[in-house]
């Protein structure tokens, strides 16, 4: 077997392979004997009908076809593999030529793009060194009981309850109000300390991928985009944007988050950070419970450094 290939943008790789007479016969032997065996005619119960016959009855067209279909499958495995290559899309094959019962056929290829990480540890550890303590003001606090008070106002005289003991016992777990305000000031600190390492992490991940050099599949980020563009574009279309606006905003964030998820893919093979079976949520979803869990650990690796 004869191999060439030639590397082209978005992960795409076009490839021309030569199978021999001797290489190919393998494959359509096979394909052959078992069509003869198969093969039924008036009288003969299936596989005893004489030789000369059962050839005669063959679609030659058909077992040919299915041989390279065979020989396509087997020969494009074992090159994808010694070249380490995974497809992420169906190849596009056209068979060139088949003299002499030898083929040639040309394969367009989409597989895992290459990645090149720059220097995500110094990166990452510029990124946390800007990071803000959070603290919760007492007006804050007072913010957040006004409105459950609120919430709380009875139909008959509109009226918000006064801020006791008894209201903060009515709310379940609370004995006094000020436990009820530690709970309340816990709940705020928490709130802000998640939005603070959200924004870390955002601007983490985005100043990694200009750092690096990733090729981007263009069939992994129309994936993405389809998907953004059913769950959010209703949204994105009830704020008055136009259909150009709204197409081009869920393209720059397919490509990011096809970005972010390839690099995060990256770093979680280049620092062995393998995931445990409990360490993945088991609710069927596994795809997706994968991908968080090891978003997880890779952020949790980078804000370490």
């Amino acid at each position: 077997m004869k191999s060439s290939f030639k590397k082209l943008p978005d992960s795409q790789i076009d490839l021309e392979v030569r199978l021999d007479q001797k290489e190919f016969a393998s494959y359509y032997q096979a394909v052959r004997e078992k069509a003869l065996a198969s093969v039924h005619l008036k009288g003969f119960r299936p596989g005893t009908a004489p030789k000369e016959l059962a050839e005669q009855a063959l679609d030659q067209d058909a077992v040919f076809n299915e041989a390279a279909k065979s020989a396509i499958h087997w020969s494009l495995d074992e090159i994808s593999k010694d070249n380490e290559w995974t497809l992420i899309d169906a190849p596009q094959i056209t068979v060139e030529d088949s003299k002499d019962m030898g083929i040639i056929y040309k394969a367009r290829l989409t597989v895992f793009p290459e990645i090149k990480l720059g220097n995500y540890k110094k990166i990452a550890k510029k990124v946390m060194a800007d990071k803000k303590e959070q603290k919760v003001e007492s007006s804050e606090i007072e913010q957040a009981l006004e409105w459950i008070r609120n919430s709380r106002k009875t139909k008959e005289d509109d009226k918000a309850p006064e801020l006791t003991d008894d209201f903060a016992k009515s709310l379940g777990k609370f004995q006094t109000v000020d436990e009820l305000k530690r709970s309340v000031s816990d709940g705020l600190l928490f709130e802000k300390n998640e939005k603070e390492k959200e924004r870390l992490r955002l601007k983490m991940i985005e100043e990694i991928i200009k750092d690096s050099q990733v090729d981007l599949p263009e069939i992994m980020v129309k994936k993405t985009y389809d998907n953004m563009e059913k769950q959010l574009g209703p949204i994105f279309k009830s704020s008055g944007k136009s259909e150009d606006e709204i197409k081009k905003s869920l393209m720059e964030r397919a490509r990011q988050n096809v970005a972010s998820n390839l690099v995060i893919y990256k770093i979680a093979q280049a620092e062995k950070l393998e995931l445990k079976p409990e360490e993945i949520a088991d609710d069927g979803h596994y795809d997706y419970n994968y991908g968080v869990a090891q978003n997880q650990k890779v952020f949790s690796f980078l804000e370490k450094q």
